[in-house]
């Protein structure tokens, strides 16, 4: 019976226990906190050697702690002892094997059939255009010859429409400028849902977002839109990492594994995902898309 209570008093134990109360399964915790399966399990059974750094020790067990339910901050206090001491952060310097992510496949070559689908669009706007100017001068040549059989007074008739038209495109062009010059006038902003430090709204954004992720010091982060991770990996003292959302972004939320060392800017403007300076390295932010 003694030792029953003290394998329940263990750090590892005690989380199993209450994952299990739950009703989740390892699976359950990796798809909700996006840690690697192999370092949940590594946690449970106590071999914080397995995991990338004593630095991580600290900040996955919170994360695993609050996931289901505990007091993160409380239970590194109350077993301080039983993890490691971190004096200086580790940094990882193979990020694939901590991480893996998805930016390898897309940045392999287009194929030839991806190059020509990508200039499509051109092509069919340069032939649109080819067929205008041919059927302008067509037009042109067939006044031209026109003209020149026809009376002045007839001349002085196709001189006052050709004003009229001319007059009706420059109103036409006027117009696009003050409507492109009232689009330009709306500028981004990034706003929180009401009193939430946690929810916020990005509107007047880019058709594809532009989103680049700092840190001063080893931080792991991890990018999710519209429920499927864009980007996981953790950053370098110093470091950056910069990826572009896709246009049919609504919801992206970002998990901070070292908050408070981490900055995110989004179209080159400064996203305060912690305007009341909280000191939770381990953060989990949801932004709106408008």
């Amino acid at each position: 019976m003694s030792e029953n209570n003290e394998e329940t008093t263990t750090i590892g134990a005690r989380l199993k226990a209450a994952r299990t109360a739950k009703g989740l399964t390892i699976d359950d915790l990796q798809q909700i906190t996006k840690i690697q399966k192999r370092y949940l399990i590594a946690i449970e059974d106590e071999q914080f050697d397995k995991l990338p750094g004593d630095f991580y020790v600290r900040a996955f067990v919170k994360q695993y702690a609050e996931t289901v339910d505990l007091d993160g901050n409380a239970l590194l206090e109350e077993y301080r002892d039983q993890l490691p001491s971190v004096h200086t952060e580790t940094i990882v310097e193979n990020v694939d094997e901590v991480q893996p992510t998805r930016v390898a496949s897309r940045e392999q070559p287009a194929s030839p059939a991806s190059r020509v689908r990508n200039y499509l669009p051109t092509i069919i706007v340069t032939a649109i255009v080819v067929l205008i100017l041919l059927f302008i001068w067509f037009m042109a040549v067939r006044t031209h010859a026109g003209s020149s059989s026809s009376t002045s007074a007839d001349s002085s008739s196709v001189q006052v429409s050709s004003s009229k038209k001319q007059s009706s495109s420059s109103k036409a062009s006027s117009s696009a400028k003050s409507s492109s010059k009232a689009s330009s006038a709306k500028e981004q902003t990034i706003k929180a849902n009401g009193s939430s430090d946690k929810a916020y709204t990005l509107t007047n954004g880019a058709d594809k977002n532009k989103v680049v992720i700092k840190s001063t010091k080893a931080a792991w982060t991890s990018v999710t839109t519209n429920g499927t991770q864009t980007w996981q990996g953790t950053l370098k003292a110093d470091g950056s990492h910069t990826l572009t959302l896709p246009s049919n972004a609504t919801t992206v939320k970002f998990q901070f594994g070292n908050a408070t060392a981490t900055t995110v800017t989004i179209n080159g403007k400064a996203f305060n995902f912690n305007p009341k300076n909280s000191t939770s390295q381990v953060r989990t932010i949801t932004l709106t898309i408008k």
